[in-house]
């Protein structure tokens, strides 16, 4: 870490008391994740990013959740199975599969 990452840390802490979310570390951490997943090749995204965004309110709205109580790796797993569980994005690897079964 250098001494202007506190400065910068310190900015992105005022930008999430500014929000509206309760736990926004949490919210925070779960968007980046949701960002990850979209951008690794290993998955195929079936949703934009705005629309990722409006399917994680839908879910925060429906009392769907996710925390850090665990740790990160709990964390990861958890939104990974929430998004391919509702198809917003599915395993590249499966995918070469099912292309495969439908050719048949």
């Amino acid at each position: 870490m250098k001494p202007q990452d506190k400065d910068k840390l310190n900015e992105c802490l005022n930008i999430l008391d500014t929000t509206d979310l309760g736990l926004s570390l949490v919210w925070l951490w779960t968007w980046s994740t949701i960002k990850n997943f979209m951008e690794d090749e290993t998955f195929i995204m079936k949703k934009t990013e705005d629309e990722m965004w409006d399917c994680l309110c839908e879910a925060v709205d429906a009392g769907h959740g996710f925390s850090l109580e665990y740790g990160a790796e709990q964390h990861h797993e958890d939104v990974m199975e929430w998004m391919l569980n509702r198809d917003y994005m599915v395993d590249s690897m499966f995918e070469d599969e099912e292309d495969e079964d439908e050719d048949e």
